[in-house]
């Protein structure tokens, strides 16, 4: 109620809203997940990149970093299909590429896909990686931003298919 009242002759709301609820860190449990990080001290960020789970976890690390490249190449080779197969049908209608949900989740299923790529190879090529002091090193940025895309494809993939056989 109070918030509203300010609303009403104070352009301060977001202010106001934020100092009432709880900050987002407390909505996600804690403060490395809000900032995509992975806990440092049970599970280093090499193990949780640097291996398969379940479903692969009877392969080498060097045969799911060797999976991860076929992979990343295969989507390479769609998504330069898809681009030259767009623009192959009318060189003026090119940069409608970017209006489709369906060619976006096209291109942040690549980056997700070359960004896991390439952590993978960063997590088996140092797998002991500590900090200056001896204690295990904080999740890096390069693995945050391909932690934050995996959920935003999973998420984005799921969408589309949604939308797709909805509509």
């Amino acid at each position: 109620p109070d918030c509203l009242r300010q609303a009403r002759s104070d352009p301060g709301l977001i202010a106001c809203i934020w100092r009432r609820w709880p900050p987002m860190t407390s909505l996600l449990g804690n403060t490395a997940t809000a900032r995509f990080e992975l806990p440092s001290t049970d599970s280093p960020w090499q193990v949780a990149f640097g291996a398969p789970s379940k479903l692969g976890r009877c392969l080498s690390p060097r045969t799911f970093l060797a999976f991860r490249v076929l992979l990343a190449l295969f989507w390479t080779g769609i998504t330069i299909w898809s681009m030259v197969d767009h623009k192959a049908n009318d060189l003026e209608t090119a940069p409608e590429f970017y209006i489709y949900l369906t060619n976006w989740s096209l291109l942040i299923e690549w980056f997700y896909l070359v960004s896991a790529t390439f952590v993978t190879r960063m997590a088996l090529r140092n797998p002991k990686r500590t900090a200056l002091d001896g204690a295990p090193s904080k999740t890096p940025l390069f693995a945050r931003i391909t932690y934050a895309a995996q959920v935003e494809t999973y998420v984005l993939s799921f969408f589309v298919f949604v939308l797709y056989w909805a509509l």
